[in-house]
């Protein structure tokens, strides 16, 4: 059987909705947009929301509208795509790299303590996997030392987690400024595209006119008000989303609750199925009082019980046609960050250590239970094969 990483079936809902676009005549950012805002801010339950073009712009709007920069130090994680540390170069400020934990493989909150100083403005919290970091301890370290927290949500639409003894919040409200990917694998996508959200009208106003150019009106306000006139009050970036990619954006989030019940079902078909491998294969951690978003489903190999290492045992799976993959490479591996993030031999220990057994399976609301039955039937077949 072959069952691919990943794929996408659009419904009869997304293609019209995206032909209703086209056939409007406005493509740019526009009414498509800002109802995507708004559904947005609604099941997140925060007060601003601005639709940008990728998570990696708006993680870089929002150290902008932060004013961080040159001079300052964020803390984050190199156990994330490149985007995450990318925005912290990219705006001038220098990038802080904290451990994860092997478990969650999320930012330890106690090795991120080890890492302020006089100089941190803001931490930079990755929710691997759609698993939501600790955030209690992440909001208590802000609160303590003044900084500002960045929820790099990019796996996590549709995540709730405890941030008290008594209160659970959607992901997209925890942070100062929370931001989400709604790429073409993403529990929600709009082809290419973010989102940006805020309780900060201030930060929301700024993220917006940053993401067009720093332009003071937006080209549907000229249109409308018949009058080309505008200010450019700073000097912003291109970061916004057309209606184009809003539409699809609007037509899928409107079945999302069906869309995360998929995942969370198959995620189940894994648990019940591989549980019996546990001593070859780590299963993903679950928490009470924890919704997570099931972007991915990440297993890590025991290597101890192995004959094999990861990287052959991906290829052994590839070969029977299960199609997988790795979350993530730590940034300091790649020769781009080497000189930048300069961290010392033993100083990630689990970053290092979890990068080596990470197997990322196959999981998209469209996978089937037979197809999700075929992986773990694979899995068994290079246990009988390979383990010890």
């Amino acid at each position: 059987m072959k069952v691919p990483f990943f794929r996408l079936q659009s419904s009869a809902a997304d293609i019209a909705s995206v032909k209703k676009t086209l056939a409007g005549g406005w493509l740019t950012t526009g009414e498509r947009a800002a109802e995507l805002e708004t559904l947005v801010k609604e099941r997140c339950g925060t007060k601003h929301a601005v639709a940008v073009s990728s998570a990696t712009a708006g993680l870089q709007l929002a150290l902008a509208a932060l004013d961080i920069g040159a001079g300052d130090e964020v803390i984050t994680t190199a156990f994330t795509f490149t985007a995450t540390c990318a925005a912290i170069v990219q705006c001038g400020a220098k990038p802080v790299i904290a451990d994860i934990d092997p478990v969650t493989l999320n930012l330890d909150p106690h090795c991120v303590a080890g890492k302020i100083n006089k100089r941190t403005r803001a931490i930079i919290a990755v929710d691997i996997a759609g698993l939501p970091c600790d955030y209690r301890a992440l909001l208590a370290l802000c609160r303590k030392h003044k900084l500002k927290l960045i929820c790099d949500a990019a796996h996590s639409f549709g995540a709730a987690t405890r941030v008290s003894s008594k209160r659970t919040v959607a992901i997209g409200v925890i942070g100062a400024v929370n931001v989400f990917s709604f790429y073409s694998t993403k529990n929600l996508t709009t082809a290419e595209g973010g989102m940006v959200l805020t309780q900060n009208k201030n930060i929301a106003e700024r993220v917006r006119r940053l993401s067009l150019h720093g332009i003071t009106k937006s080209a549907l306000q000229r249109n409308r008000a018949a009058d080309w006139r505008y200010d450019i009050s700073e000097i912003g970036f291109k970061a916004n989303l057309s209606d184009l990619n809003a539409a699809l954006g609007v037509s899928r989030i409107q079945r999302f609750d069906s869309l995360l019940a998929s995942r969370h079902r198959i995620a189940k078909w894994y648990l019940d199925e591989l549980r019996r491998f546990e001593e070859y294969i780590e299963l993903p951690p679950q928490f009470e009082n924890t919704n997570q978003a099931w972007h991915l489903y990440i297993v890590k190999l025991n290597l101890k019980r192995w004959k094999i290492g990861r990287d052959r045992f991906i290829k052994e799976l590839t070969k029977l046609g299960i199609g997988c993959g790795v979350h993530y490479i730590p940034l300091h591996y790649f020769s781009a960050y080497k000189d930048i993030l300069k961290i010392q031999a033993g100083e990630l220990y689990h970053t290092e250590k979890s990068y080596a057994r990470v197997v990322s399976l196959p999981l998209y609301p469209e996978l089937k239970r037979s197809e999700v039955m075929g992986v773990c039937d694979a899995i068994k077949e290079l246990v009988q094969r390979y383990g010890k």
